[in-house]
């Protein structure tokens, strides 16, 4: 039986990642803050409550553990208070004790040209996505030192049940309708991630491992491929209400920035609104022999409208 560290394990990647992990028979220590209220409760999961001052009790935790497991989520803004430990420290107790360390994340370096913000220059060709040079070149240098790093990117999260995802600032509830609203152009195609299909596919590969992985690896997993219209229409048949979708102007958004961390942290994937994605080249790879399996767009979306309510 294998051993994980699950670091977050009270946002909702780490609980989909501490389920999936018990499913496939894994030991699992979950991090949490103290007094944390939210945390899972789950047969084989272990909570251990830190401090960010508990690093060297934290060293002593892992003498046992064959992998950590941690999610950077593309609206957090706080990564030291949502993680306890910074990731640099994490990546140096993966180094310590040679473990393989397994980082999803929708936070990317955008490759575009400087002239491409201007408007009169403006293009509506996708944009390459890449893993932020700094933590690529300090996640290299680990994987020299012995440590098997392996990266998933994902897209925006399909999810209402965290206040931070996108969906659930993008939309809003009356009696008789919802409200979309969209701060890209309705029928440009997005790539979504419903995270518990991410989770129970991670696992499986790793606990199989089903892809032989190199030393450092970086794979994207393309999840949903949906425009804001296809989402409209999946609310619709999910909620039983009418959506109407309205555009959210930037100039609004760039306003509410200046107040608001979470709208500063919307803007800076706005070339990713306003002209779609370009995935890498290296997808996730598939599982048994087969393609790597989606909960349907519509079934995703139900079950995050029944989780909301």
């Amino acid at each position: 039986m294998k051993n994980a560290l699950v670091f977050g394990v009270c946002e909702e990647m780490g609980k989909h990642l501490c389920q999936a992990l018990i499913e496939q028979h894994w030991e699992v220590m979950g991090v949490i803050k103290e007094n944390e209220i939210n945390a899972p409760v789950l047969g084989n999961l272990t909570l251990v409550e830190l401090a960010h001052t508990d690093i060297d009790f934290l060293y002593d935790l892992v003498e046992d553990v064959d992998a950590i497991f941690i999610h950077q989520p593309e609206s957090d803004t706080n990564q030291h208070d949502n993680l306890i430990f910074p990731l640099e420290k994490i990546i140096q107790l993966a180094e310590f004790f040679n473990l393989q360390l397994i980082i999803t994340t929708s936070k990317y370096h955008i490759k575009q040209t400087q002239l491409l913000s201007f408007a009169f220059r403006h293009q509506k060709k996708s944009i390459k996505i890449a893993l932020p040079h700094k933590l690529h070149k300090r996640l290299y240098h680990a994987s020299q030192t012995g440590v098997r790093v392996l990266v998933i990117g994902c897209g925006h999260t399909l999810s209402f049940t965290h206040r931070k995802c996108h969906l659930a600032m993008l939309i809003k509830e009356t009696e008789h309708q919802l409200l979309l609203q969209s701060p890209s152009e309705k029928a440009m195609k997005h790539h979504w991630t419903y995270l518990p299909d991410l989770a129970k596919n991670l696992v499986q590969i790793v606990t199989h491992q089903q892809h032989e992985f190199n030393t450092f690896d970086t794979l994207y997993y393309s999840g949903h491929t949906a425009s804001i219209n296809d989402i409209a229409r999946c609310l619709a048949l999910s909620s039983g209400k009418p959506v109407m979708v309205t555009p959210l102007h930037w100039t609004i958004m760039e306003f509410i920035a200046l107040f608001s961390p979470l709208f500063r942290g919307l803007l800076k994937a706005r070339a990713l609104w306003q002209q779609g994605g370009m995935c890498p080249h290296n997808t996730f790879p598939r599982i048994n022999n087969s393609e790597i399996t989606h909960t349907p767009l519509e079934l995703a979306l139900q079950k995050c409208w029944e989780q909301r309510h």
